[in-house]
């Protein structure tokens, strides 16, 4: 697929998705496709996930401090007869909590866990609202029970937007810890007044749901938005790559440039040097090409250099550069070539040009098309540049023109 074509594409699907941005931006609802849908939630499990592990142990220091402030507050606050009792019941739920942003810890980290992210996380965080809940709920001094309350609404909000759970999930989650409690506490025969329970779990899920889902829907507008920006990213460099391509490239034989070539040259030149290689390059001149455009016309003109080129490109196989370097003159870069292959290679471009049979009626030498070569080639050892090498080549197929033309010419040191 050429770059104009991806181009196309990219700006197509770009299209497609500032179409559902702007829609979404009207909806709380997704309105994603299924393929999109399921991106969405992987790039947010993978940026929570890259989040937790991040900020685990600052996470982890602003707990102990929390604790070393709260515990010796909640201490002296209570009554002295339930101070031994719900001090125990309030370090459960703090452990409790610590465990499960552990727990999420460890499997973030661990790459072939993280496929089951949202199984995994839905089990700690019930397991872990249901202790919570269970134990700080049975507390006996008044002032903890109220303090405990706001504890559960607070773990409940931060489990709804930073689990990175689907709502669904977490409403799952976040109701059946409620029916466990129940459970448990009508186990134990524990009375909590209703009124607390409803302000509890019904206050804290909805609450907790209705921040998930404002929350969500702002992330689904983020995300659109970072996908805008990677295809905008990838379609400037595509972009930058044409642009590139055009000004090193022929435009009529699709051959590097002059331009192209100069760069292209230094790099293999430098390579050539620091690595004692071989380095040959073909000087090509088409014999008579003014007679021929004159006589043929232009465009028949364009057609012979296309042909040269379509040659020369295909004798350059991986390792060559083939160049156009000016009207009917041509280059061939060869990597780890000496002149012995050079001079072979470029005898097998004449014998390939003679056997297209291109005629040229106006030629001095032939009935048909031809060319002359000159050829260069740096061994490794020589003290010279990379522009002494092309005056080399270019010394040569004068000499070559000298001699009558449709030949090859070795430059001589």
């Amino acid at each position: 697929m050429d770059i104009e074509q991806q181009v196309t594409e990219l700006q197509r699907d770009k299209q497609k998705i500032e179409a559902v941005l702007q829609q979404q931006h009207n909806r709380m609802q997704s309105i994603f496709s299924v393929e999109l849908e399921q991106k969405f939630w992987k790039d947010r499990e993978d940026r929570l996930t890259r989040l937790i592990v991040r900020a685990f142990f600052p996470a982890t220091v602003f707990y102990l401090i929390f604790e070393l402030i709260s515990l010796p507050l909640n201490y002296f606050s209570m009554a002295v007869e339930f101070r031994r009792h719900d001090i125990s019941l309030i370090m459960t739920s703090y452990t409790t909590g610590w465990l499960a942003l552990f727990s999420i810890f460890i499997m973030s980290r661990n790459d072939q866990w993280k496929k089951y992210y949202s199984v995994v996380v839905t089990t700690v965080i019930c397991i872990s609202l249901t202790v919570v809940q269970s134990v700080l709920l049975s507390v006996q001094s008044v002032e903890m029970s109220w303090r405990g309350t706001l504890i559960i609404i607070i773990a409940l909000m931060f489990a709804y937007l930073c689990s990175g759970l689907r709502p669904r999930n977490m409403l799952f989650a976040g109701l059946l810890s409620a029916v466990l409690t129940l459970i448990y506490l009508k186990t134990v025969s524990t009375h909590v007044s209703s009124l607390v329970l409803s302000n509890v779990f019904l206050l804290g899920n909805l609450v907790g749901l209705g921040l998930s889902v404002l929350t969500i829907s702002t992330e689904r507008i983020r995300f659109l938005q970072s996908i805008i920006i990677k295809l905008d990213s990838q379609i400037y460099e595509l972009l930058g790559q044409h642009l590139y391509t055009l000004s090193h490239q022929d435009t009529l034989t699709a051959l590097m440039n002059r331009r192209g070539f100069e760069d292209r040259f230094s790099l293999l030149f430098r390579e050539a040097q620091e690595q004692q290689t071989p380095l040959a390059l073909l000087f090509i001149d088409v014999d008579f090409f003014k007679l021929y455009n004159d006589f043929y016309g232009h465009q028949n003109g364009d057609i012979a250099l296309i042909r040269v080129a379509q040659t020369l490109k295909r004798f350059s196989g991986e390792q060559g550069v083939a160049v156009r370097f000016g009207g009917e003159e041509f280059l061939l870069v060869l990597k780890n070539t000496d002149m012995q292959n050079a001079v072979l290679m470029a005898e097998g471009i004449l014998t390939d040009i003679r056997e297209q049979c291109i005629p040229h009626a106006d030629s001095s030498v032939s009935e048909y098309l031809t060319l002359s070569i000159g050829v260069a080639v740096y061994t490794g050892a020589e003290n010279i540049s990379e522009y002494d090498l092309l005056n080399q080549a270019d010394n040569a197929l004068y000499q070559a023109k000298r001699q009558g033309r449709d030949r090859v010419m070795a430059a001589h040191y």
